[in-house]
């Protein structure tokens, strides 16, 4: 039996790569890439599969393709910074600048606050159960377990959909990459901002529980700012 990829397992694995490679600059913007026979033998592909993942790459505007110009990277201020997978590729800690980090508390800061403020004015019975039980499974998780992490990702995307905006919903992925790469570049905190940061998340919740905007507002506004100092010390 081959051994060979699937197709479709082609065609993802050399987007993943690509997408890895394109975002870690180690193909540059304005760069041609390797000729489609080169490129395909380096990845151990076929054309067709290459040909696949470049449309897929196109389409999430990270590269352009002209007759008798090649496969080209784009500037970066045309790639599809939501998108998910390019969020997921720059949250990789070979990847994830401290300047990316800082635009992505940037967009939170616009985002999150006001969808805070809304979850607490909309959100359903079932979405504050949700949110709680985020927060539930972050103070029962150490601060470096996993199940930190997933609850925390788990606790930002329920508020996003107790805000029940499809718009607002979807920046859950940029959330989510920006909370990846926080755990993955070993950014260091004390026991201290440990504790405070968990207890953030706790009033955070227990406002919009309760009907409470305008703290709901003013509490995510807090916490984001002091991720933010964070960062701007390491970088």
């Amino acid at each position: 039996m081959s051994t060979r990829k699937s197709s479709r397992g082609q065609v993802a694995a050399v987007v993943d790569t690509l997408g890895y490679r394109i975002a870690a600059n180690h193909y540059a913007a304005g760069q041609v890439l390797p000729i489609e026979q080169d490129l395909a033998n380096s990845l151990e592909v076929g054309r067709n599969a290459l040909r696949e993942a470049v449309k897929v790459l196109s389409g999430k505007g990270l590269i352009s393709t002209a007759p008798r110009a090649g496969t080209r990277v784009r500037p970066r201020d045309e790639w599809n910074m939501l998108d998910p997978d390019v969020l997921r590729w720059h949250s990789d800690p070979d990847t994830a600048s401290a300047s990316f980090m800082l635009d992505l508390i940037e967009m939170r800061r616009i985002v999150e606050p006001r969808a805070a403020e809304l979850a607490a004015v909309r959100a359903e019975k079932d979405d504050v159960a949700i949110i709680l039980a985020s927060y539930e499974k972050m103070a029962g998780a150490q601060a470096d377990d996993p199940l930190r992490l997933e609850a925390d990702i788990e606790f930002h995307s329920a508020i996003l959909r107790a805000t029940h905006n499809e718009v607002l919903n979807h920046f859950r992925y940029a959330i989510a990459a920006y909370l990846k790469a926080h755990s993955r570049m070993g950014q260091s905190v004390s026991v201290e901002e440990d504790a405070a940061d968990l207890e953030r998340h706790h009033q955070i919740a227990f406002a919009i529980a309760t009907g409470k905007e305008k703290s709901a507002y003013s509490l995510t506004v807090e916490m984001l700012q002091a991720n933010r100092v964070h960062f701007e010390g390491e970088s």
